[in-house]
């Protein structure tokens, strides 16, 4: 009888110490009561520990930072709002008085611009296959009959290659700057007072001077 009494203790300690220590647990949701009322737990009438969510484990996503004015570049000024001239002027070679395009680097072939020939000892800009037009680098015109090399579009300047005059009321192909020898393209004599074009074949002579200078040197 004695052990049964000291039983009977026990159990109600222990029911008054499980009914202590659920009256301190936060109430569950009514979701989460009709969620387990069909478990053991729930049936046994087991108090069901439930952990917090630390605040700690939520995932906080940051956005990227944008990059800001001071890290763009000084012209911030969009493709879209340039004009036709101001797109043109970025399109051309940087080199003074040239209006060729841009090939490499902000500069025309001309100025340096593009790949050198592959010859060994040459400076000059490859135009086809690795070679400049000295070294084999050329195509011929497309027209029948010429064996000249191409200059722009498969043809000649004869056959109408090459970038026209500036000119308005001129047809003909440019020579350098934008413009045919007869409106200032290309070389000029170096001879005082001369305005012919030279060449350099001739020792940038025209051909008039060129012959008067050799004959002098006789």
């Amino acid at each position: 009888m004695e052990d049964l009494a000291a039983l009977e203790t026990d159990l109600s300690a222990a029911g008054q110490q499980r009914e202590a220590s659920s009256s301190s647990l936060p109430p569950p949701p009514a979701e989460a009561l009709d969620e387990h009322k069909f478990g053991l737990p729930f049936i046994l009438n087991v108090p069901i520990r439930r952990s917090r969510q630390s605040a700690l484990s939520e995932t906080v996503v940051v956005p990227p930072r944008r990059k800001t004015g001071a890290s763009q570049p000084f012209d911030a000024k969009n493709e879209a709002e340039l004009s036709k001239e101001e797109k043109k002027r970025r399109r051309t070679c940087k080199h003074e008085g040239c209006h060729n395009y841009i090939v490499h680097k902000g500069l025309c072939c001309r100025h340096g611009g593009g790949k050198k020939c592959t010859q060994i000892g040459c400076s000059t800009s490859a135009k086809h296959g690795g070679l400049c037009w000295k070294h084999g680098g050329s195509v011929e015109c497309k027209e029948d009959g010429c064996t000249k090399k191409a200059k722009a579009r498969g043809v000649c300047w004869a056959h109408g290659g090459g970038t026209k005059c500036r000119n308005a009321e001129c047809s003909k192909v440019a020579v350098s700057n934008g413009f045919c020898w007869a409106h200032g393209g290309g070389k000029r004599c170096g001879y005082k007072g001369c305005i012919k074009p030279a060449y350099e074949r001739t020792h940038n002579f025209c051909e008039k001077h060129f012959v008067e200078v050799n004959h002098r040197l006789q």
